[in-house]
């Protein structure tokens, strides 16, 4: 039987997953051996995420800490029953509110001792869940070697084989940049969208986006990071550009369709590919913002359909790279652990 201290540092472990703009929409619950994960859909963004996609992901990302957590931890094997399922909710139900009154998942520590292989992979990405962040800087240290790609993408399949990661080819690359400055420059019109996105930076001690991890943006405009500094009273930014990788390389989370347990899945896919990059020193970009909206993540799911043979639906897209120098990274903010144990 795991102790109980066991599980409350695995759960504070978990909470260092990736969540859209840092809101940590997690709470969970101890039961013996087991922990049920639930939503708070209260404390989602709703503009950047009106059907509650994002929050989802981000269920299916603490969800992979949590594992690896408790299985470095306990020496343990991991059972996890996923209760995400079903059509995607609409109207009042959106944003993730139809799944808040119900775990979305529960982990149980087994009595079964973890095989060695299994253990010595799960100790070595729990190991680096606190030193993963995503950057908003360039990666001109050169893209990752083959035997890096080969690493990341078979760190995703562990999402029960339904969402995988596919390397973005060249063609490929080019039009999802377009797709994603498109949806970007559309979105510095949104009143809405501009205020929800000033809310979210500092928001508070514990959630939010420290103003020092906002970024510069490319120099050359062809990397189309999403740009904080946009107010509904014009941008806050200094000016200050920086100049991004000419080539950037791209990974994909994508599966074949786009039910509400894909989109867990390839929020959980995404956490397990960003520890293995972050084991192989790679900097870790974010270019979603063409996925927030039907229109233009059809566009995205079609290029990708045609440019890799076969339908495909995008549930996350990854810059990634090695950086020319040490990136700044400063430390996200987290709720308290006893904040978020119900």
């Amino acid at each position: 039987m795991a102790e109980r201290d066991q599980l409350v540092a695995a759960i504070e472990n978990a909470t260092y997953a990736s969540s859209i703009h840092n809101a940590q929409p997690w709470r969970f619950e101890i039961l013996g051996d087991s922990i049920a994960v639930h939503l708070a859909a209260d404390e989602t963004p709703r503009t950047v995420d009106p059907i509650g996609r994002w929050a989802l992901a981000s269920i299916g990302a603490v969800v992979a800490n949590l594992e690896l957590a408790l299985e470095a931890a306990t020496g343990q094997e991991i059972e996890t029953e996923v209760r995400v399922g079903g059509v995607p909710p609409e109207g009042e139900l959106a944003g993730g509110v139809a799944y808040a009154e119900r775990p979305l998942a529960v982990v149980t520590v087994t009595d079964v001792a973890a095989e060695t292989p299994h253990l010595t992979s799960a100790e070595r990405l729990a190991e680096v869940i606190r030193e993963r962040f995503t950057t908003r800087e360039p990666l001109t240290g050169g893209a990752p070697s083959e035997v890096e790609w080969a690493e990341v993408e078979a760190a995703v399949p562990g999402s029960q084989g339904v969402v995988a990661g596919r390397r973005a080819p060249a063609e490929l690359v080019s039009e999802l940049l377009r797709l994603t400055a498109a949806a970007e420059l559309k979105r510095q019109d949104d009143a809405d969208y501009l205020e929800e996105v000033e809310a979210w930076v500092e928001r508070t001690e514990s959630t939010g986006i420290p103003a020092q991890a906002v970024g510069l943006p490319d120099a050359e405009g062809r990397i189309p990071t999403r740009d904080f500094n946009q107010t509904p009273m014009g941008s806050a930014a200094t000016g200050e550009a920086a100049f991004f990788e000419h080539e950037p390389s791209l990974l994909l989370l994508a599966s074949q369709s786009d039910s509400p347990l894909e989109q867990f899945l390839g929020g959980y896919g995404m956490q397990r590919a960003m520890l293995e990059a972050t084991t192989l020193g790679l900097g870790i970009g974010v270019l979603g913002q063409a996925l927030e909206e039907s229109d233009s993540r059809a566009a995205v799911n079609a290029a990708a359909s045609e440019a890799l043979g076969g339908d495909v639906v995008v549930h996350q897209i990854l810059r990634l790279g090695h950086p020319a120098s040490p990136l700044t990274h400063p430390r996200t903010p987290r709720r308290p652990v006893a904040e978020v144990i119900l």
